[in-house]
């Protein structure tokens, strides 16, 4: 599997995301089953979670997706 990232914005300090790993396994149509909720201090452009299963996500906030993609360039 590929790695999972997910951007969250600036600003956000708590948000949910779907494992899409979780998804591929056991498809749910509500998505109950592949979401989990997580906290990502302000001070903190970046983390790794782990998702009720236990599979890998990395968390990256817009502002540093933009300078890596900037720096890459």
């Amino acid at each position: 599997m590929a790695e999972q990232v997910v951007v969250i914005s600036a600003r956000a300090t708590a948000f949910t995301a779907i494992c899409e790993e979780c998804s591929r396994e056991a498809p749910d149509p509500d998505w109950a089953g592949a979401s989990f909720a997580a906290q990502l201090d302000l001070d903190l452009d970046a983390g790794v979670f782990l998702c009720r299963r236990g599979h890998t996500v990395r968390i990256r906030r817009a502002r540093a997706a933009a300078s890596a993609a900037t720096e890459a360039a």
